[in-house]
């Protein structure tokens, strides 16, 4: 289905944007082979809006997986990226809830935020204040204040504020949200919020799926070289869980995203059963 048909037209672009729609399917995800837009395409930051509305596009979102058209929204995020445009973090941040659970995002939104930079940062913790927020999305954005810190050290202290502040009692804990947040800190190397983390555990608002239990964590962040008890077990799914008759694995096209393939993303729990982040088992 193409965009007309969405009330979405590929002809509301000019060029150079335009060009963005004929690019096609990228070659995987590392930054180091995302295009240089500028040199390559004439995109500048001129073309700040017209990359937003594409990037956005829903139309183009849900295309036809053998179209070209499918792939110019991931093409103008990494634009974006690379325009270090802080008024694309708010669209892109809305965009994480409309195309939640989608692999490209998950992988690919923390890293554009990383690019913007500092900028992108108020944007991140208005988001994340909002506890109404679904857990995808919310995990993108915890990722993109890791990658913001990894390109901006400097900035470490006042995204690990973000972070504990997330795990501050409050009306609408979600244990899982609480558990990226956990494990974001422990990538930052944050031994200085162990107190919040722990806090956090005592008060059983962290899913230990994501990053483990407190011990699990203290090991991490370098405060405890072994276990003082027993490892938990982390279920993943109930033990009388079975699937559907006739399904015998996840369909993608359960998520309204038939173009991209459903993958495991990186902040989800490893299938293996480990109880880890995948980004931190089988993924490495």
């Amino acid at each position: 289905m193409d965009g007309a048909q969405h009330g979405h037209s590929c002809a509301d672009y000019t060029d150079p944007v335009h060009q963005l729609l004929t690019v096609g399917e990228p070659n995987g995800y590392d930054p180091a082979k995302w295009p240089d837009y500028a040199a390559e395409f004439g995109i500048g930051h001129e073309q700040v809006g017209a990359l937003i509305r594409l990037a956005c596009a829903p139309a183009l979102q849900r295309g036809a997986s053998d179209s070209s058209e499918v792939w110019a929204p991931m093409h103008a995020w990494r634009a974006l990226g690379q325009l270090r445009a802080e008024a694309a973090v708010a669209p892109l941040l809305a965009l994480a809830k409309v195309i939640e659970w989608d692999e490209a995002a998950d992988q690919e939104l923390p890293v554009v935020f990383g690019m913007i930079g500092p900028a992108a940062i108020p944007h991140i913790a208005t988001f994340l204040a909002n506890r109404e927020n679904p857990e995808s999305p919310v995990a993108t954005a915890i990722s993109g204040l890791s990658e913001i810190v990894a390109r901006h050290p400097d900035r470490r202290g006042e995204c690990i504020g973000i972070l504990v502040r997330t795990l501050e009692p409050h009306d609408h804990t979600n244990r899982t949200i609480n558990g990226f947040a956990v494990s974001a800190l422990i990538d930052l190397r944050a031994v200085e919020a162990i107190d919040s983390i722990r806090d956090a555990f005592r008060r059983n608002v962290v899913d230990l799926t994501i990053a483990g239990d407190a011990e699990d964590v203290e090991i991490g962040l370098g405060l405890r070289d072994h276990r003082a008890t027993p490892k938990p077990h982390y279920a993943i799914l109930p033990a009388d869980w079975s699937p559907s008759p006739g399904v015998d694995r996840i369909q993608p096209d359960m998520y309204g995203l038939p173009k991209r393939e459903k993958k495991v993303g990186r902040n989800e729990p490893c299938p293996c059963g480990s109880g880890k982040k995948y980004k931190k088992c089988c993924l490495q």
